[in-house]
């Protein structure tokens, strides 16, 4: 068997789907799997073409799934966690706004940053017996903040809700924090 000289693409490949891990820490990195995937097929085009004599397809498909297999990895992990708080801060919303429908106004505010405890007080004349909807619309100004759309009686809400990390005896505990509450009534 001769000699063949390893396509210098297939190692590039193998080496960007490796560092394609980097996407798991940050959107910032996600042009790494696009990059490793794009070269991984530029060396296979190169290790299968008529009259190279390379090697290299092994590395070339280990880049290739190296770098789809993070580039997947990393989306799927960023929408689960999107998804997933998002449905935290609707359930948050709905405990607020059933202190507040049940006449609980002080465990209301203890669901409030400093900025939202006045609207507990304001709200009380929104709270009718109908039902009311909500809605998480997505990622508020602040990072980790969620804003939640609400319908209350004769009030339209708009709620900014974050989490508050905290350490309880040796466990991490997640608390929501309604931070923000602009109110607009509808014909009274």
């Amino acid at each position: 068997m001769a000699y063949r000289p390893v396509s210098g693409l297939a190692v590039g490949a193998a080496v960007v789907g490796g560092v394609s891990a980097l996407a798991l820490v940050s959107p910032f990195f996600w042009v790494l799997p696009l990059i490793g995937g794009v070269v991984a097929l530029a060396a296979l085009a190169d290790v299968e073409r008529v009259g190279a004599k390379k090697a290299g397809r092994l590395a070339a498909l280990v880049g290739l799934t190296l770098a789809l297999g993070f580039g997947a990895q990393a989306i799927a992990a960023t929408v689960t966690a999107r998804w997933i708080a998002a449905a935290r801060a609707e359930s948050a919303a709905e405990v607020w706004l059933t202190a507040i429908r049940t006449g609980r106004p002080e465990d209301a505010r203890s669901m409030c940053g400093p900025e939202a405890q006045q609207a507990v007080e304001d709200l009380g004349s929104c709270a009718t017996n109908e039902p009311d909807s909500h809605r998480c619309t997505g990622v508020g100004e602040e990072p980790g903040s969620w804003v939640v759309l609400v319908t209350l009686g004769r009030c339209e809400l708009r709620l900014v809700l974050a989490p508050l990390v905290a350490t309880q005896q040796g466990r991490t505990v997640e608390r929501w924090l309604v931070t923000k509450c602009d109110v607009t009534r509808s014909g009274t």
